[in-house]
């Protein structure tokens, strides 16, 4: 896990892992959506670097600011911000919650 912390870290995540992450987000359910998006918002927001003051911050600010984050394009985005910010919070994140958001967490490390 550490490694793959670390390699997240260093690299960053490049528009063929993130489009691996969009598809194993879009199969997402509703109740994993619901039960995940929420935590992940407040690791986006409590983030200490200004990783997020870009385009998806935007978005992110955009669909909270609308009620939009419980979607699949609001999960999209905040696995997304989290790889950027706190690659090791969202895993645990999803670790911790029921078997959907495990096999997503395991689909995404698969991916890096």
């Amino acid at each position: 896990m550490e490694i793959l912390l670390q390699k997240v870290k260093e690299q960053g995540v490049n528009e063929e892992q993130r489009q691996k992450v969009y598809a194993y987000a879009s199969k997402a359910s509703q109740d994993m959506i619901d039960e995940v998006c929420p935590a992940l918002y407040r690791v986006c927001l409590n983030s200490e670097k200004g990783a997020l003051k870009n385009e998806l911050g935007r978005v992110i600010f955009h669909l909270a600011k609308n009620e939009r984050l419980n979607t699949r394009i609001g999960l999209e985005k905040l696995l997304d911000a989290c790889l950027i910010v706190n690659p090791a919070e969202m895993f645990k994140i999803l670790a911790t919650s029921g078997q959907d958001a495990k096999k997503l967490g395991e689909q995404i490390k698969a991916v890096f």
